[in-house]
């Protein structure tokens, strides 16, 4: 029920956003939606369906109509604001900041071109140019949205050389502890492995990408493998059970609570991407099925997570292609792969050696209709990549997760620095020699596309299932229309 429900606010909000209708028309479009649907059910039960699916469309398409974002007209004409950090992105030759103004109450992001210490709930002065973000020609073609995509993080504004200066110091916050840690797993991993792999593993183990340098991030984009530098539900996976064995010896209450609690310092440490949080919400809502002693429907947890998004960034949900990457491959590993995995019996299944050249393999075809509209990079190494990654990526978690452990030993330290460094280097060697095979651009293709073809592909894989729904609940309904009196009964004189 909640996946209908979710279904019927997004269409709302696509009605709205992207097709661009009136909230006016919009009503006119629910309330014949529920017309429709109450003269095919005829039932009391029907017509509180057909109120619910009109209301909920109506609801969607207000609700994105409340959240855009509107930039005061007098707000670019500032050169210094005072504001609060909100979040700190560290690289290798700047610092990113996202601030929030203390006047006008919106974000914005400043580029620093040198390192700072400043952390979340500091309160600076920024200088600089304020500017609107201008959207971008990405290498193979496509047009980037930049300016929806901040948006959708809240932010309506650039400062691309700014001067910052400390007014006072924040006070203790869970974002401010959370980037603090991060930055120190970072420096722990700068100190004992060398460079450039100890930003890998920065990426890999907490979702920090400020060591990583530019090649080796095009290096990772151009053979399909860029999402392993990102916090993920294999990282939630790992920690929940690395956990459960740790813990094994307290209550299943208290042993959930206590992963639950890791579970969201871990999404903070990684910066609280779009993938980290989706992950996030499933790996709690899994831990909250347990406790409720309820089964744990994946589906239901991704609709959930989606449904979270849409509330708290309602933007995120068009515009942020991490969310739509990670959404399409969830979708895929939890409805789709049960459906095709008979299909390759002859692969075998140890070591699980099965599932991971379907993902491998299918995923990127899965995807080519995103790709086709967002990147058009369709390079022939993301299957081999991927199967390498897969394997390589759980062996540097564990082993990231180890140095930090061993971190106060130095002699240990560095022997697990120099034994990570060895498998880095070879991991790049080997994705080195991969990016040397072909790489394409696809045709572009429109967003309305994309859907379409998802939509033609999800009704003949499940269209056994849709009719037998649509019958249910059709079924459902009638059953509660009164029947009409017997002929053979005798009339009330």
């Amino acid at each position: 029920m909640i996946e209908c429900l979710t279904l019927l606010l997004l269409f709302g909000a696509v009605l709205y956003r992207s097709v661009g209708i009136g909230l006016t028309q919009i009503a006119v479009i629910s309330a014949l939606t529920s017309a429709f649907f109450f003269i095919i059910f005829l039932s009391k039960k029907g017509i509180v369906t057909a109120l619910l699916i009109g209301t909920l469309i109506m609801a969607g398409a207000s609700y994105m109509a409340i959240r855009t974002v509107t930039i005061p007209q007098d707000f670019f004409t500032q050169s210094a604001v005072t504001a609060t950090v909100r979040a700190v992105d560290r690289r290798l030759d700047k610092t990113i900041l996202v601030v929030k103004d203390s006047h006008y109450a919106v974000l914005l992001q400043a580029t620093l071109h040198s390192q700072s210490t400043l952390l979340p709930g500091d309160t600076v002065t920024v200088k600089g140019i304020i500017v609107h973000p201008q959207d971008f020609m990405t290498p193979t073609g496509r047009l980037f949205p930049y300016q929806n995509y901040l948006q959708s993080k809240g932010i309506v504004a650039l400062i691309n050389n700014a001067s910052v200066a400390i007014i006072s110091t924040g006070s203790f916050s869970l974002p401010r502890l959370a980037t603090t840690l991060r930055f120190a797993i970072a420096d722990i991993f700068s100190r004992y492995i060398a460079f450039p792999v100890d930003g890998i593993m920065a990426g890999v183990v907490v979702g920090y990408q400020g060591n990583i340098p530019s090649w080796v991030q095009d290096l990772f984009r151009t053979t399909g493998v860029l999402h392993v530098l990102v916090l993920s539900g294999e990282n939630i996976t790992l920690l929940a059970l690395f956990l459960a064995i740790v813990l094994r010896a307290l209550p299943f209450k208290i042993r959930s609570a206590l992963t639950a609690c890791a579970i969201v310092l871990l999404v903070l440490i990684s910066g609280a991407g779009v993938s980290a949080i989706r992950a996030g919400i499933m790996g709690i809502v899994a831990l909250s099925a347990g406790l409720v002693r309820r089964g744990y429907v994946p589906l239901r947890a991704l609709t959930v997570s989606i449904l979270l998004f849409f509330f708290y960034s309602p933007q995120t949900i068009f515009v942020d292609p991490g969310f739509h990457l990670s959404v399409l491959g969830t979708i895929f590993m939890i409805i789709i792969l049960p459906k095709i995995e008979s299909l390759f019996h002859f692969l075998p299944e140890q070591y699980n050696l099965r599932q991971v050249i379907i993902l491998a393999v299918c995923v990127p075809l899965f995807m080519l209709p995103y790709t086709m509209y967002f990147s058009g990079l369709l390079p022939a190494a993301s299957p081999f990549a991927n199967i390498l990654m897969m394997v390589m990526t759980s062996i540097l978690m564990l082993a990231g997760a180890s140095m930090i452990a061993v971190s106060w030993i130095p002699p240990l330290a560095q022997t697990a620095g120099l034994l990570i460094s060895w498998m880095g280097e070879m991991t790049l060697k080997i994705l080195e020699l991969l990016n040397q095979l072909p790489q394409w651009n696809t045709p572009p293709l429109a967003w309305w596309g994309v859907v379409t073809i998802y939509l033609l592909f999800f009704g003949l894989v499940f269209q056994k299932e849709i009719r037998q729904f649509w019958y249910d609940q059709q079924t459902r309904l009638r059953s509660s229309v009164p029947l009409p009196p017997s002929s053979s009964e005798p009339e009330n004189q």
